[in-house]
């Protein structure tokens, strides 16, 4: 089971309430945020790079044309 969270002040308030037995063991994993580029030359310089198309299409299309 996998349930959602933040911290607050230090501990771990879930989104949602769990019913989970007193004293039952926990991982916690952190999940980091997406950093948005707002810098403009940073943005620009991303601009620059294209999609490339790989010989012979996707592999969806190779499947496609498989089972013809």
């Amino acid at each position: 089971m996998t349930y959602r969270g933040h911290i607050r002040n230090g501990q771990v308030l879930l989104d949602e309430p769990a019913r989970l037995p007193e004293g039952a063991e926990v991982n916690v994993d952190v999940v980091e945020k997406m950093v948005r580029i707002t810098r403009p030359q940073e943005r620009q310089r991303l601009a620059k790079f294209q999609p490339i198309e790989m010989p012979g299409g996707s592999l969806a299309d190779e499947l496609i044309r498989d089972r013809r």
